[in-house]
């Protein structure tokens, strides 16, 4: 096998198994209808709830997006067996689209509510 045919499966490995960047991942939807019979100061509390979860989460995906990258490239580079602690998308990531896709529904619920 040619060093060039090993670096670019090396890489398609990097690239794929790698977590993704939070502002990347797209949110799951979630109906508005849930929370139509919530009054705006329940919207309120529970959209300044959802953002401190958000914020919470999105710092962890890019913690793990940031060291799947390094040990991606030093494992490429240097030592191949650090490609074994590359974590890619999981719970965070998971539970930062359910995240993401409620506060949607809730800002809608909002302007359907006429909130401020």
């Amino acid at each position: 096998m040619s060093k060039s045919l090993i670096f670019c499966s090396l890489l398609i490995f990097i690239v794929i198994g790698c977590a993704s960047k939070s502002i990347e991942i797209v949110p799951t939807y979630t109906t508005p209808n849930l929370y139509s019979s919530w009054d705006c100061n329940q919207i309120n509390n529970e959209l300044l709830r959802l953002n401190s979860r958000v914020a919470t989460l999105t710092g962890e995906q890019d913690r793990i997006y940031k060291n799947d990258q390094m040990y991606g490239w030093v494992g490429t580079f240097l030592l191949w067996p650090l490609y074994l602690f590359i974590k890619g998308d999981g719970a965070i990531a998971s539970e930062l689209a359910k995240v993401k896709g409620e506060y949607q529904a809730l800002l809608q619920a909002s302007s359907n509510n006429k909130c401020d």
